[in-house]
């Protein structure tokens, strides 16, 4: 008998050995809710930070894929883009001068041509900016060439020197304002011919304006204003989204509300060189029937003009504006 009872308080003990040694697992519901218990502020400290760590981490997931693939281009980026489609920005500063013509042609309402006239642009860029002349054949058949040196304004009508401004401004050379130079025009459509680079130039304020749908097609809008020192006029460009050429320009004389702007349509792009231009501009009547239009050809980049190309003729008087 006490043999037995040693043998059953052996086995009682080894149990209790045993089961001290043996890690019990509890449910972990049941595991969490004795811990809040022990430790509530503390667990829910823990569990605050890790919620709000992958709500964050999820925020900036979202927040880069939207910058990546959502976000809308800034009007910088997309100057920049037009600049790269057009050929970039050190194809464009590598011309140093070029010339190129440009042909009038005026419209009735049945699309007939009524008036039509080619001029000869010849540019050489400088550290001041560029010299310009112009060099047409008027429907009488009189050669006429404007230009501009140090001393001013000249012209030439059959080789012959006269007054550059009554001249230019028969030949719509220059614009409507009083304080208009011979050249005006010229300089304006040379601008144009410009377009994207100068909207890389100084002062240049590109705001992304949406989209807008020209006929029948989407494109992005871009509007352009200046600072006070620089200009006062405002430029919108259409822009077709895939190649990032400019399908539509409307300039506006004034950043005033409720002032109508001359459209041009661009179209008939070309490369020319290393440098993408539009060979037709488009203007259109308010039925929609064109109303006139000026074709661009024979552009010729780096033809090393001379500096003393754009000097009036010594034969020629020193009128001048």
């Amino acid at each position: 008998l006490n043999c037995i009872t040693k043998n059953f308080a052996m086995k009682d003990h080894t149990n209790q050995n045993h089961s001290g040694d043996e890690d019990v697992r509890l449910p972990w519901k049941t595991e969490l809710e004795i811990k809040d218990l022990v430790q509530p502020i503390t667990l829910r400290r823990i569990k605050i930070v890790r919620i709000m760590s992958i709500f964050i981490l999820l925020l900036a997931v979202g927040f880069f894929a939207w910058w990546l693939f959502v976000k809308p281009p800034s009007g910088e980026r997309i100057v920049k883009d037009m600049i790269t489609a057009a050929g970039g920005m050190e194809q464009w500063k590598n011309i140093q001068d070029g010339n190129f013509v440009r042909t009038h042609r005026m419209y009735d309402e049945n699309g007939k041509i009524i008036h039509q006239s080619e001029e000869t642009f010849f540019f050489k860029n400088n550290k001041d900016g560029h010299q310009l002349m112009i060099k047409s054949k008027t429907n009488s058949g009189d050669n006429v060439v404007v230009g501009h040196d140090k001393t001013g304004y000249w012209a030439s009508l059959n080789g012959n020197g006269v007054n550059p401004v009554p001249l230019a401004k028969e030949l719509e050379f220059m614009c409507d304002d009083e304080h208009c130079s011979p050249l005006c025009a010229s300089e304006m459509a040379l601008y144009r011919m410009s377009f994207p680079f100068k909207l890389a130039d100084y002062g240049v304020q590109p705001r992304n304006a949406g989209t807008a749908v020209l006929n029948g097609e989407k494109a992005m809008l871009l509007d352009v204003t200046f600072d006070p020192k620089v200009g006062h006029d405002r430029w919108v460009f259409y822009v077709d989204p895939s190649t990032k050429l400019i399908r539509k320009i409307e300039h506006y004389p004034s950043v005033k509300e409720n002032v109508q702007p001359e459209e041009i349509y661009l179209s008939d792009f070309k490369k020319d060189g290393n440098i993408v231009l539009s060979h037709s501009n488009k203007y259109y009547r308010s039925n929609g029937k064109i109303l006139e239009e000026y074709l661009i050809s024979n552009v010729k980049f780096n033809s090393s003009i001379a500096t003393d190309f754009f000097n009036r003729p010594q034969q020629l008087s020193a009128l001048s504006k």
